[in-house]
This record gives C-alpha cells, structure tokens and sequence, in this order.
C-alpha cells in the first residue's frame, strides 16, 4: 500500500513541480500583469516521518506528508509597491503503522526569492517563513487532504519585473529526513 501511495506521490509531483500562481489580478492592467511564480522545491516536497528511536523500516513510519498543489491570486500597482499573494496550500498525509494517537505534527517553509541578472546564478532570498502543522487523522481513516490559506506580502521598492520573483515551498526537514529523500529520489 505504500508503494502504491509513493508512486502516486511521485506522478504528482510532476503536476506540483510545475504549479504556478494562478487567477492573478492587477489593479491596472489585469491582462498583462504576471504574478510571482510559486513551486514546491524537490527535496523538500515530500517529508517520511518515523517513530523515535534506532528502526527506520516501514512499520517505524509514523506518517508521510506530501506537497500537492500551490494556486493562488496576487495583486499589486504597476509603478511599484508591494506584491499581495494569497496562497492556497493542499498537502496530503498518510497515516504510517507506527502512529498511534493519529496526531500529525511538522513545519513547511515559504521562501521569497528574487533573480536579480547582475547578482550571479543563485536568487537573493528576500524572505522566508515557517509555518507550523498541527492536525489528526481521525481514528478508521487512512489519511487526509490537509489545506493551508496564506497571505504574503514581498516589498518591491519600484518597478521591478514581478516575474523576477519566485516563492519556494517544502517541507522543513531535519538531516535524516532531507538524506531519506535524497536516497529516494537519487539526487
């Protein structure tokens, strides 16, 4: 069964990696007014979590959590200004044979990056958040859709490009977690 669910994770973080803000508005020009693109970065897309203590097979997974769709609207003055986001995160979460009580809890990250051409190869990071999760999966079920509704806020001192910023998401994952992923996926 869990193989099962991982190969589902996996087509579908094709449709995720590819999720881009959607519906955006402009108070000027609705048409040609672009938002900020957001994407579930690959490592962190997927977060395994396992009982405390040595056990790492799968009757130790307390739970597996999974990043499945970003959409949202932004809205912001084409002289400048700040960009208004509201996003709408869905994760889905798969009860392990380890959870007992059915309580979840982890953190997500959203970061604001900014590619700026004369900055070199890697965006300049001009903000991130950690957002807490805490939920239940109720006592006969297997796991549930989890959605999460954000509003940010990214400083634009003038014009700029709005295209020029990104917002990255993924789970905050401790070493172990961040290796176990690592493995999975063959990065």
């Amino acid at each position: 069964m869990i193989e099962l669910f991982r190969s589902l994770l996996r087509w579908s973080l094709v449709v995720v990696a590819v999720a881009t803000l959607a519906g955006c508005a402009n108070e000027e020009d609705e048409d040609n007014a672009p938002c900020p693109a957001a994407k579930v970065m690959g490592e962190p897309s997927e977060l395994t979590r396992y009982r405390d203590g040595p056990g790492r097979d799968p009757t130790d997974v307390l739970f597996e959590a999974r990043m499945m769709r970003v959409v949202g609207e932004c809205g912001y003055d084409l002289d400048g200004g700040e960009i208004e986001i509201e996003l709408e995160v869905t994760m889905d979460i798969l009860r392990g044979p380890a959870l007992v009580d059915g309580k979840v809890s982890y953190r997500y990250f959203v970061a604001v990056a900014e590619w700026v051409s004369d900055e070199g190869l890697e965006p300049i990071v001009r903000s991130r958040q950690s957002f807490p999760v805490e939920t239940v999966i109720p006592g006969g079920r297997r796991g549930l859709s989890y959605r999460d509704l954000l509003e940010i806020e990214i400083p634009r001192p003038d014009d700029r490009d709005v295209r020029n910023y990104v917002v990255y998401l993924g789970f905050e994952l401790t070493k172990e977690e961040l290796m176990h992923n690592r493995e999975r996926f063959g990065y």
